[in-house]
């Protein structure tokens, strides 16, 4: 580029910088930082009352994660932005501490799909891309007591870009959502015609082994059962593939069983698929408004079972379900499977944003992103993601067998 030329695009990024803070100033805006949950569990309903992109921005979903896993009071921090006195951000954040490392992150991890701050959306609408960067870059001002801020999983539409310029930003994964109107457009757009002759042959398969049923249920001694053979379905899957089940510790299921009896906005429902009364496949869901978040899947390992194909099945009954009760949206979470390729109309591109806050931050920080872009390169290779698959899978038949 001329001399000239990048002289001009300097005053021009200068310019709008110095318009940035000029607005931050006439916009009467302050950042504000607290330990204490219920100081801003007002104006977390008022911003969760325009819709969630994920379970994490529920605050009947961080209450719980909290009570169960006992955080404490300072291990919590609460940042809000706001413009003429209204908070129109918020960071929900834990400080975790591992490996002499002070990390801020969010709560749920990877228990969820995607993680976001929680904004007022109309307002950011109106920001140019220029105000959006500077409010972020305030916002930093209520992050501190850490040695990084490591914000997982963000949507790329979230904050519209603005955290990539303020700090290390990879692409970490894809999220899966399927977005219709009516049972009838999911079906006419996500199945063909073999696909649903496909599906009525499993479904004739399973059939034939015994009476099939399908429920969704939200609470009771039916949901606690079902969420107890889910979890055994899954450490058996988890033993097969010879890597760790992130449910196994008591604690975690205990939480997931919680929020069953647990009132509020966000409501666990469960789709249940039976054989002659047994359970063999089982979703679980967390739910608010319209929107339906699968978090866990499961099914019975049985070979008997696999040409009737219980999770396609119940998967198949739960669309069905879900979008002729008016659902209008399901996210089935990050990464690729069978069933997200199926199902799934919409997919968004995940991102790791890496902010180091001290020059222990600053290491950890590039070790970080140089272990995130293997990852993802690994992901987005065949061959070698279905190399690491197999050389796990025979480390944990190696496990199990000494």
């Amino acid at each position: 580029m001329p001399v000239a030329s990048m002289q001009n695009a300097q005053r021009k990024r200068r310019a709008t910088t110095s318009a940035a803070r000029d607005w931050w100033q006439e916009q009467g805006a302050a950042v504000a930082a607290t330990s204490q949950i219920d100081d801003v569990a007002e104006v977390w309903r008022g911003l969760e009352a325009q819709g969630i992109e994920s379970p994490g921005q529920s605050l009947d979903f961080t209450r719980a994660w909290i009570q169960q896993f006992k955080i404490p009071v300072a291990d919590q921090l609460y940042v809000t932005g706001s413009l003429d006195g209204k908070v129109v951000a918020l960071l929900p954040l834990q400080r975790d501490h591992k490996h002499g490392l002070s990390m801020l992150t969010w709560f749920a991890g990877a228990h969820v799909g995607c993680h976001a701050p929680l904004i007022d959306r109309p307002v950011f609408a109106a920001m140019t891309t220029a105000e959006r960067t500077e409010f972020w870059r305030r916002m930093q001002r209520g992050l501190a007591g850490a040695d990084l801020v490591h914000l997982e999983a963000v949507p790329a539409f979230e904050g519209d870009g603005s955290f990539v310029d303020l700090c290390s930003s990879h692409p970490v994964d894809l999220l899966y959502r399927s977005e219709f109107a009516s049972w009838e457009e999911c079906d006419s757009q996500q199945r063909s015609r073999s696909r649903r002759k496909h599906d009525k042959q499993q479904g004739a398969k399973l059939e034939a082994m015994g009476e099939v049923s399908f429920e969704e249920v939200t609470s009771g001694a039916v949901a606690r059962e079902a969420v107890a053979t889910m979890f055994r379905q899954k450490a058996r899957r988890f033993a097969e593939w010879g890597i760790d089940d992130p449910f196994a510790d008591p604690e975690v299921q205990a939480f997931y069983a919680g929020l069953l009896e647990r009132p509020g906005a966000l409501q666990a429902r469960l789709h249940v698929l039976r054989l002659d009364g047994e359970i063999v496949s089982v979703r679980y869901n967390l739910a608010q408004g319209d929107r339906v978040f699968a978090l866990i899947s499961s099914m019975d390992d049985n070979p008997d079972l696999s040409p009737g194909s219980p999770g396609k099945q119940n998967i198949l009954r739960a669309q069905m379900h879900m979008f002729s009760n008016g659902v209008a949206m399901v996210d089935m979470g990050a990464g690729y499977s069978d069933e997200k390729r199926h199902w799934c109309n919409v997919q968004i591109e995940l991102r790791d944003h890496l902010l180091p806050l001290t020059t222990k931050g600053r290491m950890a920080a590039k070790l970080m992103g140089w272990k995130t872009a293997l990852q993802h390169r690994i992901k987005n290779d065949e061959r070698l993601f279905a190399l690491v698959k197999t050389v796990r899978a025979r480390l944990g038949t190696l496990v199990r067998r000494g």
